[in-house]
């Protein structure tokens, strides 16, 4: 599992991509990309979070079952920024998964005088929920802005590629061949 549940990361960091998502999810949901809010499902921040989480597993649970090991091992670490609870989830890969111990430091979403940045998906949770039961592709996703991937090419061009496979145009499944080490 990554490092999501045990997440206590309170990072005061807003990433600058985050309201360029909001609006777009907005976008998204007056065209019909996206439902409509259920004004019964109203949810408090702890709630919230919760449900981010369970998001945030769910895709997790999805990588490292689609992807082969040696695919997941060339992944960057990278951190996930689900934007309406401010919920920040990492994913450090190793042979058996995305590391539930990592303990990251607070991402670094401008670049240093090295110019070096952390690598990042800024995602809606109204986009992730349709995501991750294969209503909606990855890259459909980041067409339309719910979802942007921000990190230096290399690392963004890995990322896109197994989120894309993870969650593909056409013929998504449950059921997944990986390769046989």
């Amino acid at each position: 599992m990554c490092t999501i549940c045990s997440l206590t990361i309170e990072f005061a960091v807003e990433h600058p991509q985050a309201l360029a998502v909001a609006v777009a999810t907005r976008q998204a949901i007056e065209t019909g990309l996206l439902p409509e809010f259920d004004p019964n499902r109203e949810m408090d921040m702890a709630q919230s979070r919760h449900h981010a989480t369970v998001l945030l597993t769910t895709m997790q649970q999805r990588l490292e079952t689609v992807l082969p090991a040696s695919r997941l091992m060339r992944l960057p670490s990278f951190y996930v920024l689900m934007i309406e609870s401010r919920t920040w989830g990492y994913f450090h890969p190793t042979s058996g998964g995305f590391d539930p111990r990592a303990n990251p430091s607070p991402p670094r979403i401008v670049a240093d005088e090295n110019n070096l940045r952390d690598a990042t998906i800024v995602l809606s949770q109204a986009a992730a929920e349709e995501i991750t039961p294969g209503r909606l592709p990855f890259e459909q996703a980041l067409e339309t802005g719910v979802a942007v991937i921000d990190a230096p090419d290399g690392e963004a061009a890995l990322i896109h590629a197994a989120l894309a496979m993870a969650y593909p145009v056409d013929q998504f499944s449950d059921f997944v061949c990986t390769e046989v080490a």
